[in-house]
């Protein structure tokens, strides 16, 4: 696999915001997301699997944990099934998680149903354990990620980030 996952994390990573949760809605296409601090945007084609397709992003840190939310549109013929199969296992690839360490999610709050989403552990860039929650999910032609990564999750973290998904 590609390390875009890397490199889209390290670009997140680098930008710090303040250490306190200031929850603010944020827009990435026609979705509107909330984060816990100001973001920084970038957009990079990317592959995933056989498709190179374009990502537009939004994320940022916040009291020790990476907010990350993608964006890519499914191209013509593509099943948004298996462009998502292909995204989650590069995202588990890249953060070492052995496939024990990776349970299905229920998100409270989630605005759809279809919302697909996993608990993952790992190691971070740096070797260290980090924890992950990351989803998946589609509406109108566009697969959308949501990504949430620390040494250590908590409800509060993770709550608002998820439930604070509004689509279009």
């Amino acid at each position: 696999m590609a390390a875009w996952p890397l490199a889209i994390f390290w670009v997140l990573a680098a930008v710090a915001c303040s250490p306190a949760l200031n929850w603010r809605s944020v827009t990435l296409g026609e979705h509107s997301v909330t984060l816990p601090c100001k973001p920084d945007r970038g957009q990079r084609t990317v592959p995933l699997g056989a498709y190179s397709v374009a990502m537009e992003m939004v994320g940022c840190e916040a009291d020790g944990a990476l907010f990350a939310v993608s964006l890519v549109r499914v191209p013509d013929g593509v099943d948004a099934g298996v462009l998502q199969a292909q995204w989650q296992a590069a995202s588990l690839q890249q953060m070492r998680s052995q496939p024990g360490l990776q349970q299905p999610l229920a998100i409270a709050g989630a605005p759809n149903s279809a919302m697909r989403a996993i608990s993952a552990q790992g190691q971070g860039a740096d070797g260290r354990p980090v924890q992950a929650r990351l989803a998946w999910l589609t509406t109108g032609g566009e697969l959308v990620q949501l990504a949430v990564y620390a040494p250590r999750l908590t409800q509060e973290l993770t709550e608002p980030f998820f439930a604070g998904v509004r689509l279009p």
